[in-house]
């Protein structure tokens, strides 16, 4: 894909910045490989993404080559995922993707996409006296 192509194309401009980072600490102790078969309209397989994380180290290339996991989806859906409005794992469990090998490396991947639009974040853990002391009082 060229880079005018590019502008605009938030599946690109995910991916782009996601190998621009090189390290990411969420994946420090995992290592997997990941290849997206994105479908479009213009044939079955539309492009390839193809991510290697070997200890939080992250690359990016479009290579068709085996991986642990490989999740077929359509483009507007993955366009979806990585602007925050489709969870990974819910898309898995509806049908609109599909993983073959490894589940573990697509949960693990879902750790670097965005939440939701209009989400601010993390939510401080509960703790157990806060659990507690709600159940005491239902």
């Amino acid at each position: 894909m060229n880079e005018a192509a590019e502008i605009g194309n938030p599946i690109s401009t995910f991916f782009a910045q996601l190998g621009k980072a090189g390290h990411v600490p969420t994946f420090e102790r995992n290592s997997a490989t990941l290849r997206f078969d994105v479908e479009d309209d213009a044939g079955p397989i539309g492009e390839r993404w193809y991510v290697t994380v070997r200890g939080g180290d992250v690359a990016i290339s479009h290579r068709n080559a085996s991986a642990d996991a490989v999740i077929r989806i359509r483009r507007p859906h993955l366009e979806a995922m990585v602007t925050g409005r489709i969870n990974a794992t819910a898309a898995y469990l509806r049908g609109i993707l599909t993983c073959t090998g490894s589940m573990a490396a697509l949960i693990m991947f879902q750790r670097c996409l965005p939440g939701p639009p209009g989400s601010t974040g993390r939510v401080a853990p509960i703790s157990s006296a806060a659990v507690m002391a709600e159940r005491r009082a239902a």
